[in-house]
């Protein structure tokens, strides 16, 4: 209990103390794979997943409505890496083709490497390696096309770049973590934090005779996947403590998101990449450093976009014309836009629009919508 009191207060401190002024701002982009924003403490679970997280959150600024592009790892990160929706930048699957990303096209990488940054990447999946192009701007890269697991280990990866860096030059890192993602398999000790039966040797989803996912694996496996957050969590408390024991913690800014959320049965289906339904497109956001206020909530509706100009208005470093997104640090921040998500994994295809709550799933193929009130309904139990 002490150990995770003194960890929560070096969290809290982490945004309270800014640096000199004379450096520009380090920059550490966390990406956690599959992680929903309702299964984290600070955004009203009941399970205590996200100590560490949480207290992220109370110094600095969370997002309560985050809203991805794409329910899947490799457009939804292109969309964090450019500020362009999936339309836009065109990565995905067409046709069981996977596009990666174009070569000339600036990501927040290339961006920063330019303006003097020393990048790094450390991240845990294929769709972020080289393959598909999203290793372009990375003077150091870590990559693990088959990451899960690793959490520990990427976190000692990070300390140990962190002891070879030259601090008079700033860094944009990078920080991928895939352990949430199926199959939902915590390390012992975590297995058993939210279930007294622990792993069981189930993992994954089973179907029955009918090829149905059946409702009773649902608590088994969610107390799986809050094992895997609450160990992913404790390897960030590492990573932050790592960042206090070098005083770069007060000239640091973090940005605290997720590729996609993660569906357990809401609409039938497990998983992600198949539905834009909020268990799957409804993602965390938290920022916080110097400058950030601490402890604010904000219910303005962002998306994945808004990160990269967000992250270069912050440094003072000019947004490219072609960005989708805006600032959602700046003093007025537009509320009445539409919010799209698109982009699925599926030969079933489906866009959304989010405007002022109201969300509406359109699907081209048979020409069905459906229309939710996010604010009365967010987990769309009823159709509005």
């Amino acid at each position: 209990m002490l150990e995770n009191t003194l960890l929560t207060i070096a969290v809290l401190l982490l945004s309270l103390s800014c640096g000199s002024g004379e450096t520009k701002p380090n920059v550490l982009l966390i990406v956690i794979d599959t992680l929903r924003a309702d299964h984290l403490g600070c955004y009203g679970y009941e399970r205590e997943t996200s100590p560490c997280i949480d207290s992220l959150a109370a110094a600095g600024t969370r997002w309560e409505y985050m809203q991805v592009q794409a329910p899947w790892t490799m457009p939804a990160m292109v969309t964090i890496y450019t500020g362009l929706t999936e339309k836009t930048h065109g990565c995905g699957n067409i046709d069981k083709v996977t596009f990666g990303i174009e070569p000339e096209l600036p990501t927040i990488v290339t961006i920063l490497q330019g303006e003097g940054y020393n990048t790094a990447g450390f991240v845990n999946v294929n769709y972020l390696g080289p393959t598909f192009g999203l290793a372009r701007g990375f003077d150091y890269f870590r990559y693990n096309g088959e990451g899960h697991g690793r959490a520990g280990e990427t976190t000692d990866e990070f300390i140990n770049w962190l002891d070879g860096v030259h601090y008079e030059e700033p860094f944009f890192v990078v920080f991928h973590l895939f352990d949430p993602h199926l199959p939902y398999t915590p390390p012992q000790g975590y297995d058993s934090t939210f279930s007294e039966t622990g792993n069981a040797n189930i993992n994954t989803w089973h179907t029955n005779r009918e090829g149905n996912h059946p409702f009773e694996q649902v608590s088994h496996l969610e107390a799986m996947y809050d094992g895997e957050i609450r160990w992913t969590d404790s390897q960030l408390s590492r990573l932050f403590a790592a960042l206090r024991e070098r005083n770069i913690d007060d000239n640091t800014l973090i940005i605290f998101t997720t590729d996609h959320g993660e569906a357990f049965l809401e609409h039938g289906r497990c998983g992600h990449g198949h539905a834009l339904y909020q268990p799957q497109i409804g993602v965390p956001l938290i920022i916080s450093g110097c400058g950030i206020e601490a402890g604010i909530i904000d219910s303005t509706r962002v998306g994945q976009y808004d990160i990269l100009p967000t992250i270069l208005s912050y440094l003072d470093i000019p947004v490219p014309e072609r960005t989708e997104g805006i600032d959602i640090l700046a003093d007025s921040v537009e509320t009445d836009r539409y919010i799209p998500s698109g982009g699925l994994y599926a030969d079933t295809q489906m866009v959304s629009i989010l405007h002022l709550g109201k969300k509406i799933v359109w699907r081209p193929i048979d020409d069905n919508c459906e229309m939710y009130d996010l604010t009365e309904d967010p987990l769309e139990q009823h159709e509005s």
